[in-house]
């Protein structure tokens, strides 16, 4: 706490002191041939040395002396602009152009498998509104991110299962700063909901490989979620429907320097289950909630600083059927996340960003004579620095320190596949503190005419070996035309090993981390009318973890995952959608296995098609439609009975050996948009909307996993979550 203390004494000291002197402020807006902002554009006073950042709406306010200035406003992609600015009582907002230049740096996604903010543009469907519009998607930014290549769910989860991985391959941020645990119900398929509400998304970047140095400590994918930046607004929106209500603000506490934003979300869900029933057998119904702020200062004209905060708890109480066993499972989890959040330019060109954070998490589970307590608390500090050296060139570099404690106590099954009464079970008591510094750098560059590189490494340290872990990578882009693009990316990724490998008792503290070679090929197509991208790839494991008699685990595993992903998206008039399809063959040695054997989480085909319509002015429809094969599972293929404890024992087939039935769900949504008018003391309102969508519309029976009979003779079918059909409506007010 004290040293928490000085962090945030530090960083209060930086922002006084980066506060210009006493002057009159000149606003204006920066923007294109077309009109539109351009964000985070560089305006200065060379003789002054002062400058300002445009945000992201091309706004800047530069606190000048009065007299006339000469200010200079440049932005890679863009040619430079020269202004003469007498600065008086009388001056007014002003308003630049800036001309475009031809195939700027950041007009060219150098990157592999990505998705979301890159460069001037927004990607397809990882804005806040289409999160809210994706059929199917419940509002949730990790169910509408189900829809996009690359992410291959066994389940109906929100988790990202990434080519193969899973979801503990893949790292997410928020504002730049890791954040662990982001879902409800983290034992089902690995998370069914997000705890970031989406009404505090902006926009977020998602890559399933091939991704820059930027990143580490993942070796499949990244999401990188950016929360919105208010200036001036003061709004209230309030919403319902039968699983629950929300209500989330932002308002402005002091005009252009000081703003805050929070959401609150409670689930209710016992009306959804008086109405339809359930596939589980659910002993009360299944409550979470959570809470998320955010207070932004804008202490200058370039800098900002953040506090955001992430409060969530969930509760659930179910009749679970693992095996062929039967009894009450009962978990409750409590998550807090802060983050302190510092963005600011130094010598108005080189773009800083720091991030100090802090989350404690709990979770406690029950079934039947087991129990389990794990306790995290996590700190992190990271710096990101930017440089653009010139139009041709920008160069990134920064640093992480993370530290991570664990404490893990309970009883666990000696045999995993044994959960009947009086099954042996052993003590489970770890504590552990795992710290990893790291460090990265990364060149974006033209290298000549139409190809441009991206070229970087990181380093990173193991706090159990106690040995530093390079990372390089590299990616090339051939820009054909201005519409097509090439693209190959080629990097290296390690992850630590999990904390229960690395328990003194029952793991090896000294377990090595595994790590991944990426290698990825891709063509894309882009116009203001549609984006069509094909991509190859291919990920090889190395050092995976397998159970060693005499270490408990030791790393040597292998494995791989190679596959193509096609991603088409259109417009046409008033409608809009796209389609993806996913192929992937994986295989991974790994735990006990003798040999590579097919992956659990390899979904080998899976195809996913959205659409939406503008029918009129105010109403609107979209469709999801989801195919995919069956998922791997390990199948039982006999039995033996044990007389002393009256109880049958499994006897498994090859790993991952069986599949189960393919997979096929449909969604349609139907939204009205409205206002209501002014009523006594309550003023008009802004956009509101209703809106009602049928989830499974064709009501399709998809098998989640199995259980069995008391003797193994016979398989039992677990529905999936959304294994019936499901009519869900509710309304959004704001004013």
């Amino acid at each position: 706490m004290r040293a928490h203390g000085v962090l945030l004494a530090t960083l209060f000291a930086m922002a006084c002191a980066a506060s210009p002197a006493a002057a009159r402020a000149v606003r204006g807006k920066v923007v294109d041939h077309a009109g539109q902002p351009v964000e985070f554009a560089n305006v200065s006073a060379p003789a002054l040395k002062r400058g300002a950042v445009t945000d992201e709406q091309g706004i800047f306010t530069l606190e000048l002396p009065d007299g006339v200035a000469a200010l200079t406003i440049s932005q890679i992609g863009y040619q430079a602009a020269h202004v003469n600015v007498t600065v008086s009582e009388a001056t007014s907002a002003l308003r630049v152009v800036l001309a475009d230049e031809p195939v700027p740096v950041t007009e060219v996604s150098v990157e592999a498998s990505s998705f979301g903010k890159t460069g001037k543009s927004e990607g397809a469907v990882v804005r806040r509104m289409d999160v809210y519009m994706t059929p199917g998607g419940a509002g949730d930014i990790f169910q509408s991110l189900r829809a996009l290549p690359g992410i291959n769910s066994p389940a109906e989860g929100a988790a990202l299962y990434v080519r193969g991985g899973d979801p503990a391959e893949t790292i997410i941020r928020i504002d730049g700063a890791e954040i662990g645990h982001p879902y409800h119900y983290e034992g089902a398929s690995g998370g069914l909901f997000s705890i970031l509400d989406t009404y505090m998304l902006k926009s977020a970047y998602f890559s399933s490989g091939g991704f820059d140095a930027h990143y580490g400590g993942a070796m499949s994918g990244v999401l990188d979620i950016e929360t919105q930046d208010p200036m001036n607004l003061k709004t209230v929106s309030v919403g319902a429907n039968i699983v629950g209500a929300s209500m989330s603000s932002t308002w402005a506490l002091v005009p252009d320097k000081l703003s805050g934003m929070f959401s609150v979300n409670q689930s209710a869900t016992s009306l959804l289950y008086k109405l339809y029933g359930s596939n589980r057998e659910y002993v009360s119904p299944p409550t979470s909630f959570n809470a998320v702020a955010k207070l932004l200062y804008r202490y200058s004209s370039s800098g900002r600083i953040s506090v955001f905060d992430i409060a969530s708890t969930e509760d659930l109480r179910v009749i679970a059927t693992p095996l062929a066993t039967r009894g009450e499972y009962a978990s409750n989890a409590r998550n807090q996340f802060t983050a302190l959040h510092l963005q600011d330019a130094i010598w108005g060109r080189i773009a800083v960003r720091a991030n100090a954070t802090q989350q404690a998490y709990r979770s406690d589970w029950t079934y039947s004579q087991f129990l389990h307590h794990q306790g995290e608390h996590a700190t992190q500090a990271l710096v990101d620095f930017t440089w653009p050296v010139g139009k041709r060139n920008e160069f990134s570099f920064g640093g992480a320190w993370r530290s991570h404690a664990y404490d893990v106590s309970g009883r666990a099954a000696a045999d995993s596949n044994d959960l009947a009464n009086g099954a042996l079970s052993r003590v489970i008591a770890t504590t552990q503190t795992v710290r990893e510094p790291g460090l990265y750098a990364d060149d974006k560059l033209r290298l000549f005419g139409p190809v441009y590189a991206t070229m970087g490494g990181r380093f990173d340290h193991s706090g159990n070996t106690g040995r530093w872990y390079a990372d390089p990578r590299a990616a090339l882009a051939w820009r054909v035309d201005e519409h097509q693009t090439l693209r190959v990316a080629t990097g290296r990724y390690h992850q630590a090993a999990r904390v229960e490998q690395l328990d003194p008792q029952y793991g090896n503290p000294s377990l090595a981390p595994a790590y991944a070679d990426h290698f990825i090929a891709g063509y894309e197509w882009k116009s203001d009318f549609g984006n069509v991208r094909v991509e190859g790839y291919r990920k090889s494991y190395h050092d995976l973890a397998l159970a060693d008699s005499l270490t408990w685990w030791r790393a040597g595993g292998t494995g791989y995952a190679r596959g193509i992903d096609v991603f088409v998206q259109g417009t046409h008039g008033p409608v809009n959608g796209w389609v993806s399809y996913g192929y992937i063959d994986s295989r991974r040695r790994e735990k006990d296995e003798p040999r590579e054997l097919r992956a659990s989480y390899a979904v080998q085909h899976s195809v996913t098609l959205v659409g939406e319509a503008q029918l009129t002015s105010h109403w609107s429809t979209g469709l999801r439609y989801s195919l995919a094969s069956g998922h791997p599972y390990t199948p039982v293929v006999g039995a033996f009975y044990e007389p002393s404890r009256d109880v049958w024992h499994p006897v498994f087939g090859e790993t991952n050996s069986a599949l189960t039935p393919g997979y096929q769900r449909a969604d349609l949504r139907l939204t009205r948009l409205f206002s209501l008018p002014k009523t006594g003391r309550v003023p008009a309102s802004g956009v509101c909307v209703f809106y009602a969508e049928c989830m499974n519309i064709l009501g399709t029976a998809n098998v989640l996993d199995y259980s069995y009979n008391a003797d193994f003779s016979q398989k039992i079918v677990n529905r999936s979550y959304f294994g019936r059909r499901l009519v869900v409506a509710g309304f959004g007010l704001s004013w």
